[in-house]
């Protein structure tokens, strides 16, 4: 049952760069949290991340924390291609789950996981930390406030801009020592759809696991599902159209960045437009930027331009807030499952515009 004064404990699942980096760090420092257990199959490496963390229990694999350590919710941290089997036996016993992105490799896969979470009344949230820069929020409301007054117009174009850079932005590597970990479970990582083939298969696989975000916030800036229409022979630019018929773009080459990063976001009304840049996912105390143009209201009014100012923040430390606010209060989190699974479908079609 939700107690907004009650301490979260949470148990951990996998303690590798992103367990350790994207997760830990950020959980240890939240008032009304606590992290209870750690589950690792490094045995050696487990010990000297329980020690940093403060962690007390330790614990060889998934199934074993759930049998004995007393948690309300698990952040599990492992390839994305385990989550048919750890994430839904997570859900099976009841607990309150944060997974990275994406949600599986098939979407029939996410919709299963979803129904689960569903049927078991439990927050099940996909690690789109991208919904938690805070520029992104401020783009999220401007536009809702737009579509309700309409004082911009109609949404009619959104552009996304995302070739390859430097994600990790020179943040310090994790701990460890040395070990490695069995199979674990004995377990097989899920393969893509049948249909795909070899090659398809495996450049879906590239795209799912790094353009997934893109596909996601293309769906938290429409506010609406929509679907893929057209990939160039190149790879490089897709195109697709909204529900309500809103074409997108996303550009996924173009250069490759060695020691920056560049997201970008132009999102047009026609009366206005928001243009939105993200930041590398490990880039701490950065909030983004986001520049908002008021078209002209009259013959006289050339427009204006707005930037609204936010505070220092890190993606990473907010999506660790709201989880752990979700799982104390029971409000509904910012990146469902259901939306994840929804992702896994455009990625899906990306695929079958593949073999065209």
């Amino acid at each position: 049952m939700a107690n907004a004064d009650r301490i979260a404990r949470i148990g951990m699942v996998g303690c590798g760069y992103m367990g350790q980096k994207a997760h830990l760090d950020n959980l240890v420092t939240i008032p009304g949290c606590r992290v209870v257990a750690l589950a690792e199959g490094r045995s050696e490496t487990a010990k000297l991340v329980a020690r940093k963390y403060g962690i007390e229990r330790v614990y060889p694999d998934h199934r074993a924390l759930l049998s004995n350590a007393e948690v309300d919710a698990v952040v599990c941290v492992m390839h994305y291609g385990l989550h048919h089997t750890v994430a839904r036996d997570i859900l099976e016993a009841g607990k309150h789950l944060l997974t990275e992105k994406p949600i599986a490799i098939r979407s029939e896969t996410g919709h299963l996981l979803a129904d689960l979470a569903e049927a078991k009344g439990v927050i099940y949230q996909v690690g789109y930390m991208k919904r938690h820069v805070p520029a992104s929020r401020a783009a999220v409301e401007t536009i809702r406030r737009w579509r309700e007054s309409g004082a911009a117009g109609a949404m009619n174009y959104l552009r996304v801009s995302m070739p390859p850079g430097n994600w990790t932005y020179g943040i310090e590597g994790p701990i460890g020592a040395g070990d490695s970990a069995p199979a674990y479970q004995g377990q097989a990582i899920e393969t893509p759809p049948d249909w795909m083939g070899a090659a398809t298969g495996e450049a879906y696989n590239a795209f799912v696991n790094y353009f997934i975000h893109q596909v996601n916030m293309v769906r938290y800036l429409l506010g609406e599902s929509y679907r893929c229409e057209y990939l160039d022979p190149t790879g490089t630019v897709l195109l697709g159209r909204s529900d309500s018929g809103v074409p997108w773009v996303l550009e996924m080459k173009g250069y490759n960045l060695r020691d920056h990063w560049e997201e970008y976001y132009k999102v047009c009304f026609e009366g206005g437009k928001l243009d939105l840049s993200i930041p590398a996912p490990m880039a701490r105390q950065h909030s983004g930027d986001l520049r908002i143009y008021h078209g002209p209201t009259s013959d006289v009014d050339r427009g204006r331009y707005e930037q609204p100012v936010l505070a220092p923040s890190w993606c990473m430390l907010e999506q660790a807030r709201h989880f752990v606010d979700c799982v104390r209060t029971g409000k509904p989190t910012l990146a469902p499952a259901r939306e994840a699974a929804l992702d896994l479908e455009v990625a899906e079609q990306y695929a079958r515009l593949l073999t065209r």
